[in-house]
């Protein structure tokens, strides 16, 4: 009888251990996946990448003009979005179930940018292509699990309405951009310079959104936003003339916009205000 006893409590615990180590090993499988896909997105960018991220500086020196020529502004915009897309894939190496905001911005940007080469067919898609299927590996396999669909407890209405305000010139923007992308003339547009700068116009928004709607890690979210803006905005009154400027003025604007997302982010942390940080539910 007792042996009858003992075996039934072991027939017991194994129904309940099973479906913990089944959970358990798919969470470390799926861990696997997830920071497998962000080495081999590191691999890609050390590989094919370096020196378009050198254009950041070597692009303002004079032998850097004489190389890029009428692609200075271009490339130089090229290089900055696809920085900050790799920072918000990259950062999720660290405490990525807190940074759940620079993974969705990071996965909009390298969508908008695949879409477009794919469906213009211009551009590097070789590149392009491998980046996005690690990109939605990695949001597929990310350690937040359901949770990288759910926001904090709470949100912006001051960022929201930045992003508002910044989607109207962007929107246009990104309008002319995709316009001049189906010259079959025009070298900008072969080799897919317009598309990529659609890509750089929505990085704000794309992060911009996620910060301000609130997913977890929406500070560093509102900082990769005003990055890219305001490097743009720096670039266009630097080059005016170039294709894709904004020109001096609409480029100070842009910078504007960048300081004053991230100092309202900023605030937002200390401030009791429900305009700068509101709570679910209020």
């Amino acid at each position: 009888m007792q042996t009858t006893t003992d075996t039934s409590v072991v027939d017991v615990e194994q129904t309940f251990e099973e479906p913990g180590k089944r959970r358990a090993f798919a969470l470390k499988a799926r861990g696997g996946i997830f920071y497998l896909s962000l080495l081999l997105a590191g691999v890609m960018a050390v590989v094919f990448l370096p020196e378009l991220f050198a254009t950041l500086l070597t692009g303002w020196t004079a032998e850097g003009a004489a190389e890029l020529g009428i692609h200075r502004l271009h490339i130089m915009g090229i290089a900055t979005v696809v920085a900050v897309f790799l920072l918000g894939l990259f950062v999720q190496a660290i405490r990525p179930t807190q940074r759940v905001a620079a993974m969705w911005g990071a996965f909009v940007i390298i969508l908008v940018a695949t879409a477009g080469t794919i469906w213009y067919g211009v551009g590097r898609p070789e590149e392009v292509i491998p980046f996005f299927l690690l990109t939605s590996i990695a949001l597929i396999a990310h350690p937040a699990g359901r949770q990288v669909l759910r926001r904090s407890n709470s949100y912006s209405p001051a960022l929201l309405a930045l992003v508002a305000v910044a989607a109207v010139p962007l929107g246009t923007f990104i309008a002319t951009q995709l316009s001049l992308t189906t010259s079959t003339v025009d070298p900008h547009a072969l080799d897919g310079h317009y598309v990529m700068m659609v890509a750089l116009a929505v990085a704000p928004l794309a992060y911009g959104l996620a910060a301000a709607v609130g997913f977890r890690g929406w500070r560093l979210a509102a900082w990769f936003a005003g990055a890219p803006m305001a490097y743009y905005g720096v670039l266009s009154i630097a080059f005016p003339m170039q294709s894709s400027s904004a020109g001096v003025v609409w480029g100070a604007l842009a910078i504007l916009w960048a300081v004053a997302f991230v100092a309202v982010a900023e605030y937002s942390r200390i401030s009791d205000s429900s305009l700068v940080r509101r709570t679910i539910g209020e």
